[in-house]
């Protein structure tokens, strides 16, 4: 890893293993700044489980322009705003930068989102499973990867989480291109950064 990736990891390892909070403390959220654009996250080795329970790295699109997002498959509002939101990118895009496009989904809360879980969630919402990955990262590794993407998480006393939305478009070497905060930002950037992508 490099740059701003090493510096990133390396301070979210080590918020995750400071030192004890007292029971009553809300967790902490994972805030260490996006990665910077142009630096490539697939210099990352976070291993995940996808739908079908195979293991693949964050690298299994490389070579294809990707969206990449954090959620959780139990999620009542955000999550499915989210889907809607990167089905509504593909939709808007021109055929030929559809049909390169890939979706890696990877969840921050790996003991509910079994691989059943999620090929669960994959059918009920039609994805095409043949450009569409929903996966689960171990919780250190999952910190690890939001702290990147700039997704900032917490367990809610309801077992739920609080999270935020943000989407990000990587090229084909894993280098994010575009990124948009939260939801209902409007897919216009991220579509303009995949039509331009070759």
């Amino acid at each position: 890893m490099r740059g701003a990736l090493a510096v990133a990891a390396i301070a979210i390892v080590a918020g995750c293993r400071g030192e004890a909070r007292p029971a009553e403390a809300a967790p902490r959220v994972a805030s260490a700044p996006p990665a910077a654009i142009g630096e490539p996250i697939y210099d990352l080795a976070i291993p995940l489980r996808d739908q079908d329970g195979a293991a693949v790295g964050l690298d299994v699109f490389r070579g294809a322009p990707v969206v990449i997002a954090m959620f959780y498959a139990s999620c009542p509002a955000a999550c499915p705003r989210l889907l809607d939101d990167i089905v509504a990118i593909e939709r808007d895009l021109a055929p030929a930068a559809r049909a390169r496009l890939r979706v890696l989904l990877v969840s921050f809360d790996p003991a509910r989102d079994t691989a059943d879980a999620l090929r669960a969630l994959a059918t009920a919402r039609g994805v095409d499973r043949t450009r569409w990955k929903l996966t689960s990262a171990a919780e250190g590794d999952a910190r690890i990867l939001a702290a990147v993407l700039g997704v900032k998480f917490r367990r809610l006393d309801s077992g739920e989480f609080f999270h935020t939305s943000p989407i990000t478009v990587l090229d084909g070497d894993g280098r994010p291109v575009a990124r948009v905060e939260g939801l209902g930002q409007g897919p216009g950037p991220l579509v303009a950064a995949l039509d331009a992508m070759p």
